[in-house]
């Protein structure tokens, strides 16, 4: 049965300050909640309806925490969302710390400012689509445990780890470490036609402002994807999670036909 003071918990955890004085995010919906169970996510209670617990047994026999059957009215108290959907979980939160080992040997999503937490969410998906680990977040990005970043993401936040921490020093320290930095904007060389590493750290910015004139100094390759026809009403630029996924594509495209190259070189050796 649900209780008043587990309904301001949860509810409480729509608002920042409560996140982190508890360590603990929100996911909702049939989807996430599953997912958050069959990878062995830090879920401490579920909170669901019976007919999704009856539906969900084979998951939850292998569940060390809490699930509290509510009715619908109820979830609805405790939801963000408008339709909820089955179950919400209560989730411990993540922080990775940094292994450079792991960030010098592949792709690094670098966010600026990133405050739409749909773009947020939308940019998770396109690391954990293409494979890319790691993302840096500066602070005054959306947060990462936000609900409607946490739906955004659609359990994308499940395969990345996200690191919130000032961008500066970080690309110092990578920098130092010989690490290529590109940075998308709207004025460098064409993102078809410059080469690109297999590893490296890819920045983008607000998306109003792009990236700060602090971080520009830091990039050593300035990317942009060119139009295939002039700017105009409507065309001025791409939202920033379409311009990330092109740009991924592109790197992860190269990798690929780079390394179908080296493995066809090592045949004609043999």
């Amino acid at each position: 049965m649900l209780t008043k003071a587990e309904t301001r918990v949860v509810v409480s955890l729509q608002e920042k300050k409560a996140r982190e004085r508890l360590g603990l995010y929100v996911a909702e919906g049939d989807k996430l909640v599953r997912e958050a169970l069959a990878l062995g996510c830090a879920v401490e209670t579920v909170y669901a309806i019976s007919g999704w617990i009856r539906d969900t047994s084979s998951l939850l026999e292998a569940f060390p925490g809490a699930v509290v059957e509510v009715s619908a009215d109820e979830l609805r108290r405790l939801s963000a969302q408008k339709t909820p959907n089955g179950a919400l979980a209560l989730i411990r939160q993540s922080r990775p710390p940094l292994d450079w080992r792991a960030i010098g040997a592949d792709l690094v999503l670098v966010l600026d400012a990133v405050r739409d937490p749909g773009n947020l969410g939308g940019l998770l998906r396109v690391a954990a689509w293409f494979g890319i680990a790691d993302v840096v977040a500066s602070p005054d990005s959306a947060d990462v445990f936000q609900p409607k970043v946490v739906q955004a993401s659609m359990g994308a936040l499940f395969h990345v780890r996200v690191h919130s921490l000032e961008v500066a020093p970080f690309l110092v320290e990578a920098r130092d470490r010989g690490l290529p930095i590109y940075g998308a904007v709207l004025q460098g060389d064409s993102i078809y036609e410059v080469d690109l590493e297999r590893r490296g750290l890819i920045l983008f910015g607000n998306e109003s402002s792009g990236l700060s004139e602090q971080l520009l100094r830091f990039v050593s390759h300035r990317l942009v994807i060119p139009a295939w026809r002039e700017s105009g009403p409507g065309r001025d630029s791409l939202n920033v999670t379409m311009a990330a996924a092109v740009v991924c594509s592109e790197f992860r495209r190269r990798a690929s036909r780079s390394g179908a190259g080296e493995e066809e070189r090592r045949k004609v050796r043999a």
